[in-house]
């Protein structure tokens, strides 16, 4: 199959090499090859596989990607298999032309870009969106743990885009379906987002060019009203992921929940969640206690020392012997720790001290 590739300028291919219904994916190779539009493989010429010889690499071009295939691809027809040997690797989207574009970057001597170029725009909590019309030649936009998104102003700066992700922590969505104004999108992306409602939903009579949809955490009446709207869509090419829904209690009760993440997250089971966050509870407590409390610095530095192997003992429970807790869940309890000593230490206290001393105490203690 083939699609045009921007980046190149012209169109791009790959084979399907095999296809997975239970894991609901395509083991897709990569080939060595752009030119006008194709009509049939044979336009193809001789088919070869992309090898990335870039950054010291020397492998296939080859990943396991979602199993429908985007709109703005087109079958070629069948051909013999370049390899039949499985990838080990897997990418969300199917980006075909994306790494022979990189591949012939590098080989011209252009070491020194990066992988979005100019059409790329990325903002976090605390930066300031520009004013409106003022870049319509951005076509991917990424925004990270902001609180308060405007759509409209991302609809009305950036007009033309074609992928858009938001990456919140209970943040908020505010005049969500002016997205439907971005008539070139293809893929969005929203994870923890809130304030969304049915009525704004994105219209599939208006986002025509949409062929990929994924959504996590997001509010449960917004959820259930796009997969209602686009699940026919996936038979003209758009892919649809919607996983946890939130309702409006949920959200009220997991505003300062730092594991709430763990809730509903494959690997992690109900029972499991609820003994971690109950863990959570009961050993932060004290720990917030004596951080408030009035005593002197060697006094409190013990009783941190104790709380934090406290602390580690308890998740030791919740891991238990099948190590249920990895490496993400590791680093997400750590950094959830850390922040809560240097947010919860009084005036007095030297903040990074205290975190020190508990961090210490609970990697001394923990088996997770």
């Amino acid at each position: 199959m083939a699609t045009y590739c921007p980046e190149l300028g012209e169109w791009s291919a790959a084979q399907i090499i095999s296809v997975h219904d239970r894991s609901q994916d395509a083991d897709v190779l990569d080939l060595d090859w752009s030119g006008p539009e194709p009509h049939n493989v044979a336009d193809l010429g001789p088919l070869s596989a992309l090898r990335l010889t870039h950054h010291g690499r020397y492998e296939f071009a080859q990943s396991h990607r979602e199993w429908v295939l985007p709109r703005s691809y087109k079958n070629l027809g069948a051909a013999p298999l370049l390899t039949t040997k499985g990838s080990g690797t897997w990418s969300t989207g199917w980006s075909v032309g994306l790494e022979l574009h990189w591949r012939r970057r590098w080989e011209a001597g252009e070491r020194d870009y990066t992988e979005e170029g100019p059409e790329f725009r990325q903002y976090e909590d605390g930066e300031e969106l520009p004013p409106a019309a003022a870049a319509p030649e951005v076509r991917a936009l990424s925004i990270y743990v902001m609180q308060s998104v405007d759509c409209a102003r991302i609809a009305s700066t950036f007009p033309n885009l074609t992928r858009l992700n938001i990456w919140g922590e209970m943040g908020r969505l505010v005049n969500a379906s002016e997205f439907n104004r971005l008539q070139q999108l293809r893929r969005i992306d929203v994870h923890e987002m809130f304030g969304m409602t049915a009525h704004d939903l994105l219209d599939p009579a208006h986002l025509a060019e949409m062929e990929y949809i994924s959504l996590d955490c997001v509010p449960a009446e917004y959820a259930y009203a796009m997969r209602r709207a686009w699940t026919p869509e996936a038979s003209k090419g758009v892919y649809l992921s919607i996983s946890k829904a939130r309702t409006p209690e949920w959200v009220r009760e997991n505003v300062d929940n730092p594991l709430r993440a763990w809730d509903g997250r494959e690997g992690i089971s109900n029972r499991t969640y609820k003994k971690a966050l109950t863990a959570w509870k009961a050993s932060t407590r004290p720990i917030r206690e004596v951080l408030q409390a009035d005593m002197s610095a060697a006094e409190r530095r013990e009783q941190l020392t104790s709380l934090g192997a406290a602390f580690a003992e308890s998740f030791n429970e919740v891991a238990g012997p099948g190590h249920l807790l990895m490496t993400e869940e590791r680093d997400e309890l750590l950094e959830a720790l850390h922040r809560l000593v240097t947010d919860a230490a009084a005036v007095a206290v030297d903040p990074e001290e205290a975190a020190l001393t508990v961090m210490r105490a609970v990697n001394t203690h923990r088996d997770w």
